[in-house]
């Protein structure tokens, strides 16, 4: 078995939603596109190595970051019947939509199974890659999505138990509904940071 405690820095890519509201043969249709700041993204793994004294190894981790919105583009259309009868465009930074009393920061916390393969190179050293599937957990979402991941690595050996490595990652999410009505594409992100563990 190991442990493996996790720091690095999470970046989302632009994120394109949409939303339709209909009354009384009035439609407005609203499209966005958010862009996030990076983040501080800390994690945590814990699982079982040298599976069948091969290089396979298996975790479950854990993960954590603040989605922070740094500015929005929205467009909308309003439409009568089917023809088009207004639009509007612009875009606004966090802090104008806060004072607006509107905020689409989230707390993201992601879990994943995730799957390995070390390579047997060096006494110290051991690259990797690996794959993961799991949900995340964001806030104001309607429900937990699908995650799936990628992983890349090396690990360098301190002493026979102890080891400190850098990994970049890259995740795919399922598109989610939000409690605004916001309908959301996929969400993409990536992450490169240190790793320390210990191998029991």
């Amino acid at each position: 078995p190991y442990v493996e405690g996790q720091i690095g820095r999470m970046q989302i890519n632009d994120v394109d939603g949409s939303t339709s509201e209909a009354a009384g043969g009035f439609n407005l249709d609203a499209s966005l596109k958010a862009e996030y700041d990076s983040d501080i993204a800390f994690g945590a793994e814990i699982g079982v190595r040298k599976i069948a004294d091969t290089g396979f190894r298996v975790g479950a981790s854990f993960t954590s970051f603040q989605a922070d919105l740094e500015q929005v583009d929205l467009g909308a259309a309003l439409s009568f019947n089917g023809t088009v009868i207004g639009t509007a465009a612009g875009t606004f930074t966090a802090e104008e939509l806060a004072t607006a009393g509107v905020t689409l920061d989230n707390d993201v916390k992601a879990y994943s199974i995730n799957a390995y393969y070390d390579f047997d190179l060096d006494k110290r050293f051991t690259p990797y890659v690996g794959v993961g599937i799991g949900l995340a957990d964001i806030e104001n979402a309607n429900d937990k999505e699908l995650m799936l991941s990628g992983h890349a690595g090396i690990n360098y050996a301190l002493t026979e138990k102890l080891y400190v490595g850098a990994r970049g990652t890259y995740h795919r999410i399922n598109g989610p509904s939000d409690s605004f009505g916001i309908d959301y594409d996929d969400i993409t992100a990536y992450s490169v940071g240190a790793v320390v563990g210990y191998n029991f």
